[in-house]
């Protein structure tokens, strides 16, 4: 994901709004629920439930 759609998304969340990424290596998705700015990273809220934290490089934007 390329800096400012991290900066978009980061946002979103902030606003209340929903936003949504997708990790392809490890083929999960989910909402996310924060932004850590200090450290370059979301944490996301798998639909099972599960918490994961991703650097933004390394996942992308999912479209609504």
């Amino acid at each position: 994901m390329k800096r400012d759609r991290y900066d978009f998304i980061c946002m979103e969340i902030e606003a209340g709004r929903d936003a949504f990424a997708t990790h392809p290596a490890s083929h999960e998705e989910g909402l996310v629920t924060k932004c850590v700015s200090h450290t370059n990273h979301l944490v996301v809220q798998t639909p099972s439930g599960a918490n994961r934290c991703w650097d933004y490089h390394e996942c992308e934007e999912l479209s609504r």
